[in-house]
């Protein structure tokens, strides 16, 4: 186990003393933060998995993960389900036709969003989890997948880094539920704006507990399409270009 003496050394050569000061105020607030978030979520318990007998409840600390060792594991954000109803919410607000539209979660975990997004006839349902041991979780939760949800969505999740992962070709609904920090969230922002950029599509982004919305404010494309106190909705503007 990756000891968090070796991931303070780690940090302090990697970001020097400023980053690893950043890195550690940073972690404070979340945790923090997060205790209400936690109240907040628990107030709006649903019976999602007992309905689909799925896995994909309770809270999973990075350190308690196989990606504590792994430098991007210094930005990411434990994981915590999305609670059911309020992403039913957010993808109503969309008023669009999601047919020419594939769904990607930045951050997946065990797919609890992957199954609600596939109730929808998306073209495909895309989620991305470093974590190996919450991907294969969600390889399980896919496969209890009613047969009727995955006719209407193909539903597939993706190990490896949302930063890298190449971006489907075509129009985007991309979810974020607080995953990771401004340097990840960062670099997933900039590829999406390069592929808004190169391919002229039409992309939306759903921030649940939006922390970092100056990424998507900033970035020159995206314009704030609903907002409430639990998420943001930004568009791409058609003809608009960074």
């Amino acid at each position: 186990m990756f000891s968090w003496a070796g991931k303070l050394r780690y940090a302090w050569r990697r970001h020097g003393p400023k980053g690893l000061v950043w890195l550690v105020v940073y972690n404070v607030t979340y945790h923090t933060l997060g205790v209400v978030c936690r109240v907040r979520h628990q107030s709006s318990v649903d019976d999602f998995d007992e309905e689909h007998g799925t896995d994909t409840d309770g809270t999973r600390t990075i350190a308690s993960l196989d990606v504590v060792a792994s430098p991007v594991a210094l930005y990411a954000v434990q994981y915590q389900p999305t609670g059911a109803q309020l992403l039913r919410d957010q993808l109503d607000k969309l008023n669009i036709d999601v047919a020419q539209f594939t769904f990607v979660d930045f951050g997946s975990g065990k797919g609890r969003v992957l199954l609600i997004a596939a109730e929808r006839p998306f073209r495909e349902v895309i989620g991305i989890e470093f974590s190996r041991e919450l991907h294969e979780i969600a390889l399980r939760n896919i496969g209890r997948l009613p047969p009727h949800l995955d006719r209407r969505a193909p539903v597939r999740s993706v190990n490896g880094d949302a930063a890298e992962v190449e971006l489907p070709k075509g129009n985007l609904v991309c979810y974020f539920n607080n995953p990771f920090g401004p340097p990840i969230i960062s670099r997933v922002a900039e590829r999406l704006v390069a592929h808004h950029r190169d391919h002229g599509c039409h992309i939306l982004v759903v921030y649940v507990v939006p922390r970092h919305r100056d990424v998507f404010e900033r970035s020159g494309i995206f314009r704030a399409l609903d907002e409430t106190q639990d998420a943001v909705i930004f568009t791409t503007v058609p003809g608009q270009a960074a």
